[in-house]
C-alpha cells in the first residue's frame, strides 16, 4: 500500500476544504485544513509530519480578518521559505485558486492549479512527485556545496546516491563500518570523474576489466602531485586536499577487515567531512585547469 502523505491546506472556504479532504483520501493524501494562514502556519511549525502545503490564492492571513487579501499567498510563501531554511527541512507547496489569472507574478516561484476537477488530479500527482524529491532536497539544504560536482556534470549523476547515503547515515548517527564502504565508493567515483569526463588522472591507473576500478594508491599519489609510475599531475593542489585524499584512502582501507556492523564513529565522521571538502574544492580545480569540460 502506498504511504500516506500528510498535507496542510489553507483556504478560508470550509466547504471546499472538507470536499478536498474527502477526495484526497482516495489518493492517499491525509489533508488537514485551516481557514487562515496565522493558524495554518502554527500547524506547520508544530506538526513535523506535514510534508506539503496547499495555499488558496486569495485568503485570510489572520484568524479574525474579515476580508480576503491577495497578499495572503505571498505572505505564506515567504513564511514557508524562511521556516524551511531555518529548520533545514524542505517543505514544497503549491497554489490552488479559482482566479489563476491574478497570480502571474507567481510564475516560476510556485506551481499554480485551478480549482477544477481536472486540475485537482494533476495537483495530487504533483504533490506525490514533489514528496518523492523532498528527502533529497532536505539533505541538500545543509550541504549544498558538496553537490556542485554533480550539478556541473563533473561527476556522473549515477554516483550522487552515494553522497545522499552518506549524509543520511550522518543524520541518523549510523556509524557502522558498512558506511565506510560507501565512502570508499564515493572516493573511487571522484577519481573516476577525474579520468572521465575530466582528463586529469591517467587511464593507466584504472582497471578496464573491472569497470574501470581505480587503483586507490596510484590515484592518491597522483593527486598528491607525486611521481607515480612516470606520471605527475604538475598542477597545484592545496595541502589540505592532498591530505584529505590520503586520509580517505588509508581510512577506508584500514578497516576493511572488520564486520559491516562494527561501529566506527570518528573515522566515519572524519571521512564524511573530508569527502565534502574535496567535493567543494573539485569544481574550482576543474574550472581553473579544465575549463572546456564544464
Amino acid at each position: 500500500m502506498a504511504a500516506i502523505i500528510k498535507v496542510l491546506l489553507v483556504d478560508d472556504k470550509e466547504d471546499y476544504c472538507q470536499s478536498l479532504v474527502g477526495v484526497g483520501r482516495l489518493s492517499n493524501l491525509n489533508i488537514v485544513y485551516r481557514l487562515d494562514w496565522e493558524t495554518g502556519f502554527e500547524v506547520l511549525k508544530n506538526d513535523p509530519s506535514i510534508e506539503f502545503v496547499i495555499l488558496d490564492g486569495k485568503g485570510k492571513i489572520e484568524e479574525d480578518q474579515e476580508v480576503e487579501k491577495d497578499n495572503f499567498v505571498f505572505k505564506a510563501i515567504k513564511d514557508i521559505t524562511q521556516w524551511s531554511e531555518k529548520n533545514k527541512k524542505h517543505i514544497p507547496y503549491c497554489v490552488n485558486t479559482g482566479f489563476i489569472e491574478r497570480f502571474e507574478a507567481l510564475d516560476g516561484n510556485a506551481r499554480i492549479f485551478q480549482k477544477t476537477e481536472k486540475d485537482r488530479g494533476v495537483m495530487f500527482q504533483f504533490i506525490k512527485d514533489e514528496i518523492a524529491q523532498s528527502h533529497y532536497r532536505t539533505l541538500r539544504m545543509s550541504y549544498d556545496e558538496a553537490f556542485a560536482p554533480f550539478d556541473l556534470n563533473i561527476m556522473a549523476k549515477a554516483h550522487e546516491p552515494l553522497l545522499i547515503e552518506i549524509i543520511t547515515a550522518l543524520n541518523n548517527t549510523d556509524y557502522a563500518k558498512k558506511n565506510l564502504n560507501v565512502q570508499r565508493d564515493l572516493l573511487e567515483a571522484v577519481f573516476k570523474s577525474l579520468n572521465n569526463p575530466i582528463p586529469c588522472i591517467p587511464t593507466a591507473f584504472f582497471d578496464a576489466t573491472k569497470k574501470n576500478k581505480p587503483n586507490l594508491e596510484s590515484c592518491t599519489r597522483f593527486m598528491e602531485d607525486r611521481d607515480t609510475n612516470g606520471h605527475k599531475l604538475n598542477k597545484p593542489v592545496p595541502q589540505s586536499i592532498k591530505s584529505a585524499f590520503r586520509k580517505l584512502k588509508e581510512s577506508t582501507s584500514e578497516y576493511s577487515h572488520l564486520s559491516d556492523e562494527a561501529t566506527l564513529k570518528l573515522p566515519f565522521l572524519s571521512n564524511t567531512f573530508l569527502l565534502m571538502e574535496i567535493l567543494e574544492w573539485l569544481p574550482e580545480f576543474v574550472k581553473k585547469h579544465y575549463p572546456n569540460y564544464i
